[in-house]
């Protein structure tokens, strides 16, 4: 599984999303991308407002202000389903 972080430099808020998806990582086994959003255009235009944003495939987990608990359920629950199928 993998999730991206669109993120930009100088950004606090940025800065402690991934210090806590660094911290998750430890417990489930996910690879975390990181999406500088001023390197292109559309992204920059999209999330330029909205950083920092955890996106997983095309769902949206958390935007603005990481949600912790929101993406620990998410991740969680996509890890224990992919087990069962």
């Amino acid at each position: 599984m993998k999730l991206t972080l669109y993120r930009r430099d100088n950004c606090s808020l940025c800065e402690e999303a991934f210090v806590m998806l660094e911290w998750l990582k430890e417990d489930y086994p996910f690879e975390l991308e990181l999406s500088d959003i001023t390197t292109d255009d559309a992204l920059e235009a999209k999330y330029m407002f909205e950083i920092p944003v955890v996106v997983h495939e095309d769902t949206v987990i958390s935007q603005g202000r990481y949600d912790g608990s929101k993406v620990e359920d998410f991740v969680k629950y996509t890890l224990t389903s992919k087990k069962n199928v």
